[in-house]
């Protein structure tokens, strides 16, 4: 695009003018170190407010549509017979899925953004002890399989979740807290159908957050059947995405393809989606700004190069050199600037975010810790930032070089 005359003059000029050339690059630095920092912080933000929603559940849930029976009067046309006599609302009837296997093959399969898919067994019951009792959500499943939709294993305190026997049950650390119990202890579980069992505790884990850790409670998929009453059935179907934005899209097409209910987490957190759009849209602003300083810090800067340069543009095109010659040498000067500038911020952008990502904070009674500052700091985002930064130099530098371009040799010449 540009010939070895641009380039050679461009270099020139910079290596000429150094202490000029090294502020117009820390313009560009300083900017691009903003827009790094800021999208990474932004973005950290982000994304432990989405895993403080999607942590503990699936990003799709597959399960039996409920179903509420009606009684022979509610069934009856409008212009059928009537009846008289005591209405009784029948038995809403559990839902399940029967087919399971069958539909968790076709469903790992369905798309290849589905990420791991696991078969459960939930629903409400009560735990006790001695003499205390507590309602607690039972979720029997399969722990290897299912720690690869909700991550358990790696947030445990004490025993195990992979490799959980019959009989046997892992459960938060609050519940356990509440109840004082340790690994080995006995506690004695009776779902709202009525069915009881004692399981022994396995493992004690610390999720991060307190709905679950205080009243969540896992058991094997068989040992969560038993006490359901299911039979061999599941009650859902629960799925992980690799992009967890695309779980409405992802829900819709599933809808048409299996003949259950399918929902998506962000059905159920409209605000929270809200919210971050809202966020993303201050952050483009932010960075949008920032892009604008630096555009028009580097025009500025290269509008007095080109002032101060009249001489030796006026000598160049009285040598021969064409317009076209003339604005190639500002615009590749305008990008050279961006490209080091930008690189320079990249490093420095990328170094703070890393010192920044070190710092930990403890985030529960267990002593489990987390990023103070969350950033989410990706190639992308550095590589992303540095070509703006080449992309507003080349803008800014189309003035410049217009103008440059436009300059009369002859006038310049006797002015000096």
């Amino acid at each position: 695009m540009f010939d070895r005359f641009a380039w050679s003059v461009a270099l020139r000029n910079l290596r000429y003018n150094l202490g000029k050339t090294l502020l117009m690059m820390g313009v560009v630095a300083v900017s691009v170190t903003l827009i790094i920092f800021l999208g990474a912080l932004i973005g950290g933000l982000q994304r432990r407010l989405i895993a403080s929603v999607t942590g503990a559940i699936p990003h799709v849930v597959v399960r039996q549509p409920e179903r509420v029976p009606l009684s022979v009067a509610d069934a009856a046309a409008p212009d059928g017979p009537l009846y008289a006599g005591e209405r009784i609302r029948m038995e809403r009837q559990k839902r399940k899925i029967e087919d399971w296997p069958f539909w968790l093959a076709r469903l790992q399969r369905f798309d290849p953004d589905v990420a791991a898919v696991s078969p459960v067994v939930e629903g409400q019951g009560f735990m006790s002890r001695g003499a205390r009792r507590q309602g607690v959500a039972v979720v029997g499943v399969i722990p290897e399989r299912h720690n690869e939709v909700v991550d358990i294993q790696s947030k445990l305190v004490a025993g195990r979740f992979f490799g959980l026997n019959a009989g046997e049950v892992a459960l938060g650390y609050k519940l356990a807290d509440e109840f004082s119990l340790r690994l080995g202890d006995k506690v004695r579980l009776v779902s709202i159908e009525g069915n009881a069992g004692t399981y022994t505790v396995a493992g004690i884990f610390d999720s991060g957050f307190a709905v679950v850790d205080g009243g969540t409670l896992y058991l094997t998929l068989r040992d969560g059947q038993t006490l359901f009453g299911v039979g061999t059935a599941v009650t859902s179907i629960g799925l992980k995405l690799g992009d967890i934005f695309g779980a409405d899209a992802m829900a819709r097409r599933l809808a048409l393809q299996v003949p259950y209910e399918t929902r998506s987490w962000m059905e159920d957190n409209q605000s929270l989606l809200s919210g971050l759009r809202a966020q993303s849209q201050s952050s483009n602003l932010i960075v949008g700004f920032t892009i604008l300083g630096a555009g028009f810090g580097i025009a500025s800067m290269l509008i007095m190069s080109v002032m101060s340069q009249l001489r030796e543009i006026g000598i160049l095109k009285a040598m021969g050199a064409n317009r076209r010659q003339i604005t190639a040498v500002f615009t590749v000067e305008g990008m050279l600037l961006s490209l080091f500038g930008g690189t320079a911020g990249a490093v420095q952008g990328s170094a703070l975010c890393l010192w920044l990502a070190g710092f930990r904070t403890t985030a529960s009674a267990t002593g489990r810790l987390v990023e103070t500052f969350p950033v989410d700091l990706g190639p992308a985002l550095i590589l992303g930032s540095i070509g703006i930064a080449v992309g507003i130099g080349f803008l800014a530098s189309l003035y410049p070089a217009w103008r440059a371009a436009r300059i009369n040799p002859i006038d310049v010449i006797r002015g000096a």
